[in-house]
């Protein structure tokens, strides 16, 4: 009889510490690469900071901050008694002085005709300017006459609609350019208007 012995276990005993060591190996490698793949995953294949740095230019900048509508005012065309204003054409989207594009444009008369004359205080600058916008509810401006839209606004008191006509505003309902789009009004000539219009709304 030989020494030799062919039991199965002494050989899986021998062979062991061998597949021990290829399974840690492979193991390990197979930690590394899905570590890799996850972190390519996560970063993404392109470039970091190029996407920061285009996102900083002044342009990409303005666009993100720019007003989601304008209302553009051209005061230089008078328009006939009794007249309502017109649209009048917005400029090109891809006008240098445009950032937004513009909900409307329309005409508000600097002035009244020559040879009318312009009633005193108030009631004069309400019909040489303010009435384009209150007397037709364009931009969400309340009309004259609706006392249900005025009530609100009134009710907020003076002061308010004083700040929100000399300076601007623009709310939920709509955009109120400061002075009305005529900057050369005086602050008092603004607030007289303002008073003239509550009168009419109370």
């Amino acid at each position: 009889m030989s020494d030799h012995s062919n039991n199965p276990a002494d050989s899986a005993k021998s062979n062991n510490p061998l597949k021990v060591a290829i399974a840690v190996v492979v193991g390990v490698l197979a930690l590394i690469i899905g570590i890799i793949l996850l972190t390519r995953f996560a970063v993404g294949t392109h470039e970091m900071g190029t996407n920061v740095v285009a996102a900083n230019t002044p342009e990409a900048i303005n666009k993100r901050i720019a007003p989601a509508t304008m209302l553009l005012v051209d005061t230089s065309k008078g328009a006939a008694p009794g007249a309502t204003p017109a649209v009048i054409s917005a400029p090109a989207a891809n006008s240098p002085a445009v950032t937004a594009a513009p909900i409307m444009a329309m005409a508000i008369p600097a002035a009244l005709p020559a040879g009318s004359a312009a009633p005193a205080g108030g009631e004069g600058v309400y019909k040489g300017g303010c009435v384009a916008c209150h007397g037709a509810g364009i931009a969400g401006a309340p009309k004259v006459g609706d006392k249900t839209a005025w009530a609100p606004r009134i009710a907020q008191g003076k002061p308010v609609l004083y700040e929100h006509a000399i300076k601007g505003y623009q709310g939920k309902a709509g955009v109120m350019p400061a002075k009305g789009g005529n900057v050369s009004l005086a602050d008092a000539d603004v607030k007289a208007a303002v008073d003239y219009m509550v009168s009419l709304n109370k």
